[in-house]
C-alpha cells in the first residue's frame, strides 16, 4: 500500500427544498474619500520627526450607517510600539467610507480591512532592520528580572534604536521611545542578550545597519506577568506537508487508521527552538500520534522574540499537529 497525503475539505450540504432563497447580494464597505498625502503625513507621530522610520500598519473597523469607523482592530503594525498604530487609527476614525450593504440596503458595523503607510519626513542614509530574526533573545526570568525597582502599574513600553555590528550583536543603543518610569533603562539592560541572525553575506550587508527592537513589559506582580505565554508566535522554521507525513505512525497505517493528532508539549529554548518536548495527547490513543508530533516540533523553531515586544523563551507550548492519509488511487 502506498501513502499519499490528501488535503480534506469540508463541504456543507442543505437540506433539500421545494423552493431555494436566492443568495444575499452582499456589498462590502469601501473609501467615500481616502486620506490624502498629506493628511497621511501630518498624522505621522511627531516623536519620530527626526528618526527616519517609516512605518506600515494594517486593521480592521466596522464601518457605520454614518460612513466612520469604529472599533479598529490592529492586525499588523511595524515597526511595532511607535506608535503607527494609534496614527493609523486616528486617521481611519477621520475618514469617510461607504457603509457595507445587504441587498442594496445599508447595514451598520460591516468590517472592512484598512491599511496606511507611513514616510519618514527625513530620510537618513542607514538601513534601518524592523523585523530582525534573531539567533538568541532575552527570556521570560530576564524580562521579568528587568522591570524597573519600585514601579507599579500593569505595563510599559520601550523601543531601541541599536547599531547591528558583522557578528549580529547591538551597541550605541538610544532610547526611540518609552513610557514613564525607567522602562528605557530596563530595555538596554538587555541589549547584551540579544544576538541578529546572520550569515556571512548578510553580515557584509548590513553590519553598521540600524536594529529597531520593541520591549513590552509586563508588571511581574501581575498574573499576566508571572505566566509565561506565547501568543502568536514569529515561526521561522517550519515543516511541510511531506516531512508530515513521512513521520505518519507505522501503527496507525498498519491497522488502517486515516488521521489522527497529536499535540506535543515542548519548551521553547534560548534560540528559538522547541526542546524537553512530551506527549500532551492524542487522539485516536495508542496508535503513535503523540509520538509524532514530538518528532516534527523539534524540528521546529520560532524567533526567540515577538514582533510585539515580548519574550518566548522559557515558555512551554503546546503544538498541535493533524495527520491525514489516504490510499493512492487504484489506476
Amino acid at each position: 500500500m502506498k501513502i499519499v497525503p490528501i488535503l480534506t475539505l469540508a463541504l456543507l450540504v442543505g437540506t433539500p427544498a421545494m423552493a431555494q432563497r436566492p443568495a444575499d447580494i452582499v456589498e462590502a464597505p469601501d473609501w467615500r474619500a481616502k486620506p490624502s498625502g498629506m493628511e497621511v503625513a501630518k498624522a505621522y507621530p511627531a516623536s519620530l520627526a527626526d528618526r527616519s522610520i517609516s512605518g506600515r500598519v494594517k486593521m480592521s473597523c466596522k464601518i457605520g450607517l454614518n460612513g466612520r469607523a469604529r472599533d479598529c482592530e490592529i492586525l499588523q503594525e511595524g515597526p511595532w510600539g511607535l506608535g503607527f498604530g494609534e496614527a493609523a487609527i486616528r486617521l481611519a476614525e477621520r475618514s469617510l467610507f461607504y457603509p457595507g450593504k445587504v441587498n442594496g440596503k445599508p447595514v451598520d458595523g460591516a468590517e472592512m480591512t484598512v491599511s496606511f503607510a507611513f514616510s519618514s519626513p527625513s530620510q537618513g542614509a542607514r538601513y534601518v532592520i524592523y523585523q530582525p530574526v534573531f539567533s538568541r533573545a532575552p527570556g521570560f526570568a530576564e524580562m521579568t528580572a528587568a522591570w524597573p525597582e519600585g514601579r507599579d502599574g500593569e505595563d510599559g513600553v520601550a523601543v531601541l534604536r541599536c547599531s547591528l555590528k558583522a557578528d549580529g550583536e547591538l551597541e550605541a543603543c538610544d532610547v526611540v521611545r518609552q513610557s514613564d518610569g525607567g522602562f528605557g533603562k530596563a530595555a538596554r539592560n538587555l541589549v547584551d542578550r540579544f544576538q541578529v541572525k546572520l550569515t556571512p553575506e548578510e553580515a557584509k550587508t548590513y553590519a553598521r545597519s540600524d536594529v529597531l527592537i520593541g520591549f513590552h513589559f509586563l508588571n511581574p506582580a501581575s498574573i499576566e506577568g508571572r505566566t509565561p505565554s506565547v501568543k502568536d508566535p514569529w515561526w521561522i522554521t517550519t515543516i511541510d506537508a511531506e516531512k508530515v507525513i513521512s513521520v505518519y505512525p507505522a501503527k496507525a497505517a498498519e491497522a488502517g487508521v486515516k488521521s489522527g493528532r497529536g499535540v506535543a508539549d515542548c519548551l521553547v529554548a534560548q534560540d528559538g527552538k522547541l526542546t524537553d518536548c512530551k506527549v500532551a495527547r492524542e487522539k485516536p490513543e495508542n496508535m503513535g500520534f503523540g509520538a509524532s508530533a514530538v518528532a516534527i516540533a523539534q524540528l521546529m523553531q520560532m524567533n526567540p522574540w515577538s514582533d510585539k515586544g515580548r519574550p518566548v523563551v522559557g515558555a512551554r507550548v503546546k503544538l498541535p499537529i493533524d495527520f491525514n492519509l489516504a490510499d493512492e488511487a487504484a489506476k
